[in-house]
């Protein structure tokens, strides 16, 4: 270990600090920390204590016998300050034990405030106070040397919520940190900003409802605005706004919607005039035309996208794969194949069959609504259709997770999380198959039955073999459930890891009844009159019995597969469909009064975890139904939903990865990060996400928000920035068929 340090800057008293630097005599504010260090990775190793006069905290590692902890933890510590608007850096001092042994070269932790990682403050000659040490994740460590440090902090922070770190690799942890004080150089905010004016950034379409959206900053004090649409050929229109005091609960502020209710096509500008001290004059320009090119062209990139998920993509990479150790028993398993899951390496059997089941199911029902899905990756055949290709590569790899007994693994990952910036073929982490679970036994038969009637479906003479080959794989998967009348789940966590994300599920019913009924695709017969009431008495309940519709609660996929069977009884069809559409009804008038035109994101009022994925999917739900009643009314609800992928959100973005300064610009996906891939267009982010952020530090500030808010663009923010496959199919399939229904004009 290094010596303590002995900067003499870094001694300085605040006065000869100021007189130095030629600042004037800062405010300085004094860090009191309200309860115990938590950790957010929960490794089951070292613990934090709260100093006695709360100023400061201690991290150690209480169990030095068991050996050297080269592994991270993620730790948080909870304040409250409230700072005004200045120059401002943070003095922190730090003691570090003599027994403490690095074993990540000279790193002690890297050190943040609400979530961002803090650089060192300057000297009087412009150089950092200390020399960070900057690992190959780039995060940027504390050395291992006692002192004084300071960080410089943005201008602009006024809510101090907490302060975070990641402890690198060591034997006998043992640092202190104490005497916690920011120093303020208070200065008048002159910072012009814009109105919060939200459009759809491609532009609006006069066959369909069309509006724009102003909310209202807390501290505008203004009662009324000035708002003008114009045209091109000068033609103006007034909507002078007044302010209502009630704010929006999705979004926790003030708005007010504005009828866009032109017919001639062209360019269009809403405009606010700077009216009030510290606002900018703010213009949204759009067009008013046909938006069927634009929405085919981001159909495309979504399906294209899945070739950055595809393990294919990365020749070489993830080879340990093909001898995944067994985590119960001897033995290997070959799984290598299909897609990554998400962001990182680990991939999933019942949400890689959830993946497919939307873009299955959509062309089940109405297949020429996906004939014009571009080809991506390397199963491409002649004369099968491209959608087809594209999901072999994951149905392949579920079939290979499939035991001699018919059950299903739940899932293949390593042990611990590869760094973010770990490049697919960077990560050389073993691989562990995860027991069987009864969730993923069945979503994985439910999916291959339907993969039988669409493989059987196709002109490529040998994908009948192909069509067998997945028969013979969901037979296997029906028989192990039929057997099986007790739920299998895995753990959330073996020991102090998670061998990847958990994927729990502690009710198997919807799986079960969704297998149920995927089999008639193949195994023709009549439902039964049981099975039949169990369906409508879902299709009675909100949201036909599912909390949301994603990987865990897929009784909607049980039920629009019972309405699209082609030989179920017309009068049990029409029953289902008109206790869907009663439903569905009562949800569209609640829409059509939502400010963004959607109809839910996530439980009540929230937004889940991949909310983005949720109203894709509620969007391809509005678009089976359409096809499936002929009522024009449900597809322009889905298309309604639109407007808010495209930048009519609080946030003025498009939610999807690609080059425009309003588009997702660092999602987190360790391909893109690691610079495996220069770009990687077309991938939907995850979206606002005020469920759970699972120790994202990076959204964490922004917990307190209101739903809609909690959302950055960050890649460090897998709660809110994740890319994910599961949320990719039902954006890909939403898109397809918007497209494919638009109307002709």
């Amino acid at each position: 270990m290094k010596s303590p340090v002995h900067r003499s800057f870094l001694a300085l008293p605040a006065l000869l600090m100021a007189s130095v630097i030629g600042w004037a005599e800062p405010d300085r504010h004094t860090l009191s920390f309200n309860a115990q260090p938590t950790t957010s990775w929960s490794k089951d190793r070292l613990i934090g204590q709260l100093n006695t006069d709360r100023g400061g905290f201690r991290i150690l590692d209480p169990n030095p016998e068991l050996g050297p902890f080269d592994d991270a933890e993620l730790f948080r510590v909870d304040t409250a300050l409230n700072l005004p608007y200045g120059r401002k850096q943070l003095t922190v001092r730090i003691e570090v034990a003599e027994g403490h042994q690095p074993l990540w070269d000279e790193k002690l932790l890297q050190f943040q405030l609400n979530g961002r990682e803090l650089d060192a403050a300057l000297d009087e000659a412009g150089n950092p106070s200390f020399e960070k040490d900057i690992g190959g994740d780039g995060k940027g460590f504390v050395p291992v040397e006692s002192g004084i440090y300071r960080f410089v902090l943005d201008k602009s922070l006024q809510d101090v919520q907490f302060i975070s770190f990641m402890t690198a690799g060591t034997e006998q942890f043992d640092a202190t940190l104490s005497d916690f004080v920011i120093e303020v150089w208070p200065e008048e905010d002159l910072r012009p900003r814009s109105y919060l004016l939200h459009v759809n950034r491609l532009g609006y379409d006069k066959q369909f409802r069309r509006w724009a959206v102003v909310e209202w900053q807390e501290d505008l004090l203004v009662d009324s605005l000035p708002v003008t649409l114009r045209s091109t050929q000068g033609q103006r229109w007034e909507y002078p706004i007044e302010r209502t005091e009630k704010p929006f609960p999705g979004s926790g502020r003030a708005l007010q919607t504005l009828p866009f209710d032109t017919h001639a096509d062209g360019f269009y500008s809403w405009i606010i005039p700077e009216t009030v001290a510290r606002t900018r004059h703010t213009t949204a320009v759009l067009k008013l035309d046909q938006l069927q090119t634009a929405y085919q062209q981001h159909s495309d990139q979504a399906w294209q996208a899945f070739a950055w998920f595809d393990m294919a993509t990365y020749p070489g990479t993830q080879l340990q794969d093909r001898e995944a150790l067994l985590f119960e028993g001897d033995g290997t398993m070959d799984v290598y194949g299909g897609w990554f899951d998400a962001g990182d390496y680990g991939r999933y059997s019942v949400n890689g069959a959830w993946s497919v089941a939307l873009p299955m199911l959509s062309w089940l029902i109405m297949p020429e609504a996906l004939m014009d899905v571009p080809e991506v990756g390397q199963e491409n055949e002649p004369d099968r259709p491209a959608l087809l290709s594209l999901l072999k590569t994951e149905l392949d790899f579920l079939a290979s997770m499939q035991a001699e007994n018919g059950s299903v693994h739940h899932k293949v990952a390593s042990q611990q999380w590869p760094p973010l910036t770990d490049a697919p073929g960077d990560d050389s982490r073993i691989k562990y198959v995860m027991p069987i679970s009864t969730t993923a036994t069945a979503s994985v038969g439910a999916v291959m039955y339907m993969a039988a009637e669409a493989f059987s479906r196709s002109p490529r003479a040998e994908d009948a073999l192909i069509a067998d080959h997945y028969l013979q794989v969901a037979d296997r998967a029906y028989d192990f459930i039929s057997q099986t009348p007790e739920m299998i789940m895995i753990e959330d966590r073996y020991g102090a890891y998670e061998y990847g994300g958990p994927y729990t599920d502690y009710n198997d019913e919807d799986e079960r009844l969704w297998l149920e009924l995927s089999r008639h695709w193949v195994h023709s017969a009549e439902i039964e009159a049981d099975l039949f009431q169990t369906l409508l008495e879902l299709a009675h309940q909100p949201r036909m019995g599912d909390a949301v519709p994603d990987w865990r609660h897929v009784n909607f996929l049980a039920l629009f597969t019972a309405v699209s069977l082609p030989d179920v009884q017309p009068e049990s069809r029409e029953q289902l469909l008109d206790a869907m559409s009663t439903k569905f009804a009562q949800k569209r008038l609640q829409q059509l009064a939502h400010p963004f035109g959607l109809m839910y994101a996530g439980l009540e009022d929230g937004f889940d975890w991949g909310s983005n994925g949720v109203i894709a999917t509620v969007g391809v739900q509005l678009l089976w139904l359409h096809h499936l009643t002929g009522q024009q009314q449900w597809y322009e609800a889905a298309f309604d939903m639109s407007h808010w992928f495209f930048g009519l959100n609080p946030h003025g973005k498009i939610w999807t990865t690609g080059p425009s300064q309003h588009q997702v610009r660092s999602p987190h996906f360790r391909p893109l990060v690691s610079g495996a891939l220069n770009a990687a267009p077309g991938m939907l982010s995850g979206g606002p996400n005020s469920g759970d952020l699972k120790g994202d530090m990076a959204a964490q500030p922004l917990a307190q928000l209101a739903p809609m808010r909690v959302y950055v663009d960050d890649r460090e923010s897998w709660a809110t920035n994740e890319v994910a496959i599961n949320w990719q199919a039902a954006w890909a399939s939403y898109m397809s068929l918007l497209v494919s229904g638009y109307p002709e004009p």
